[in-house]
């Protein structure tokens, strides 16, 4: 039965292990060759691909994929997409502390 992938970096892949979910970190310099290997195996039926480490994974890998259905590569933004600014991760954690308190405390 194939299974799902994610090829992300340390920080990421840690909290999709958290969540039952295989997961293989890697840095920029060795993610192609580690999707490639991912493609290879024919153990995947989807492979999820941080979009920090490889920007278009399905141009990246078209080679490799050719005459395959399978696995499905599906890009994913990065935490650093999320976190643009240092405002952004500000805000995003207020947001967090009202809802779990249900008031707005100032983080300096």
């Amino acid at each position: 039965m194939p299974r799902m992938l994610v090829v992300t970096d340390a920080e990421t892949a840690n909290g999709f292990r958290l969540a039952g979910v295989e997961a293989i970190e890697t840095d920029g310099a060795r993610a192609q060759e580690v999707l490639e290997e991912a493609i290879l195996s024919n153990d995947y039926g989807l492979v999820v691909v941080d979009e920090s480490l490889i920007a278009d994974p399905v141009a990246a890998s078209a080679r490799v994929m050719r005459g395959r259905d399978l696995p499905v590569l599906l890009p994913m933004p990065g935490l650093s997409a999320a976190f643009d600014h240092e405002s952004d991760a500000t805000s995003y954690m207020q947001q967090l502390v009202r809802s779990a308190i249900g008031f707005d405390i100032k983080l300096d």
